[in-house]
C-alpha cells in the first residue's frame, strides 16, 4: 500500500526531540513497577483470521485499517508540533498511550521553548505488514516543507540529519482497533 501526503514541512529539530523524549521514555518504561498501562499486553483482543470478513484483523481488511490509522496518526502528530497542541485527544483511537505520551512530551517542551512548526512533511511510500494483531508500517518522510521557529527566528537544518528519511512503527490491534505504537527501525529502506 502506497500514500502519499501533500508535501509538509519539518524542522531538524523534530527528529532530536523526539529521539530525547523516545529515549527519555524507553529509561521511564525500564525502571517502572513492570506493569504495562491498560490496552498494552500481548493478550489478543480477537481471534486473528484469514478471511476477509470484517474482521479487523483480517488480510487487506487489516492493512487498510492500519493505513487508516497510521495516516490519522500523521495528522495527529502535525497538529500537535504545529501548534504545539498538548492535547491529547487527536491521537485518541489512532495510537498507543506510550506513543501518545512521547508526543504529548514533545508538544509540552515545544510549548515552553517556543517552538513552532508551519507546514507538513510529505509521507510517502507506506508499507503495511500485518500478522494477526500485530504488524509494522514503514514509510518515507521527506521534512523539507515542514519548518520550524524559535520565538519567531527560523531553526538551522541540522546538517546530521537528511530531510528524507525512511520511519517505522509498530502497529498493534487492541480492543478492536488498530493503533500506532512505538518506532521501530526501518531497516532496509530507502528513500
Amino acid at each position: 500500500m502506497t500514500w502519499t501526503r501533500r508535501p509538509r514541512t519539518t524542522s531538524p529539530i523534530l527528529p532530536r526531540s523526539l529521539a530525547a523524549v523516545a529515549a527519555v521514555a524507553a529509561l521511564a518504561a525500564c525502571s517502572s513497577s513492570g506493569e504495562e498501562p491498560a490496552g498494552l499486553d500481548d493478550t489478543p483482543t480477537a481471534a486473528p483470521t484469514a478471511d476477509p470478513s470484517g474482521d479487523p484483523s483480517a488480510g487487506a481488511d487489516a492493512e487498510a485499517a492500519a493505513l487508516d490509522a497510521y495516516e490519522r496518526y500523521w495528522d495527529a502528530r502535525i497538529q500537535s508540533v504545529n501548534g504545539p497542541d498538548t492535547s491529547p485527544e487527536a491521537f485518541a483511537g489512532v495510537a498507543t498511550e506510550s506513543t501518545i505520551a512521547l508526543h504529548l512530551q514533545t508538544a509540552r517542551t515545544y510549548e515552553q521553548e517556543g517552538i513552532v512548526f508551519t507546514g507538513e512533511p510529505r509521507v510517502y511510500d507506506t508499507t503495511v505488514s500485518i500478522d494477526g494483531e500485530r504488524g509494522t508500517v514503514t514509510s518515507c518522510v521527506d521534512d523539507s516543507a515542514w519548518v520550524a521557529t524559535q520565538n519567531g527566528e527560523p531553526l538551522p537544518a541540522n546538517p546530521d540529519k537528511p530531510a528524507i528519511y525512511p520511519v517505522g512503527f509498530q502497529v498493534l490491534l487492541l480492543d478492536g482497533s488498530w493503533l500506532i505504537g512505538d518506532p521501530i527501525e526501518a531497516e532496509g529502506i530507502t528513500c
